[in-house]
């Protein structure tokens, strides 16, 4: 199963962007994997020269790691799933803090063809994850 959400948001004049996708298939137990090629896109738009291994992605792949374990945690299915996240792309201009994270948190709901409620959303506080 794969999902893939791209979130597209200005709230108060401020862009929220990023782009998360992931494969999702049944495990023993919850695990979460993230593809070495996962900042791949970066050759894409920029060419045989980008810059894939940018200070900025040890951040990055934390947040979609929360965001998946975060959906998970509150999905509520017996069993497991492993989740390898393939992509995540980011704006600079665009991608706040906690972005990935939502974005990696409703793409496994697409995977898997759920919804979490109340959902993450974001405000003019910054990004929201119900308890």
């Amino acid at each position: 199963m794969q999902g893939e959400f791209r979130l597209r948001q200005v709230l108060g004049r401020i862009g929220h962007a990023a782009d998360v996708a992931v494969a999702v298939e049944p495990a023993d137990r919850d695990e979460v994997d993230v593809s070495p090629d996962a900042f791949a896109w970066l050759w894409d738009v920029y060419g045989s020269r980008a810059v894939i291994d940018r200070p900025i992605n040890d951040r990055l792949v934390a947040e979609a790691v929360e965001g998946v374990r975060y959906a998970l945690a509150r999905l509520g299915r017996p069993g497991g799933y492993k989740v390898t996240v393939m992509k995540i792309v980011d704006m600079p201009a665009d991608t706040a803090d906690g972005d990935v994270k939502i974005a990696a948190a409703h793409a496994v709901c697409l995977a898997l063809g759920m919804r979490l409620e109340p959902p993450p959303r974001i405000t003019t506080d910054g990004v929201v994850f119900p308890a």
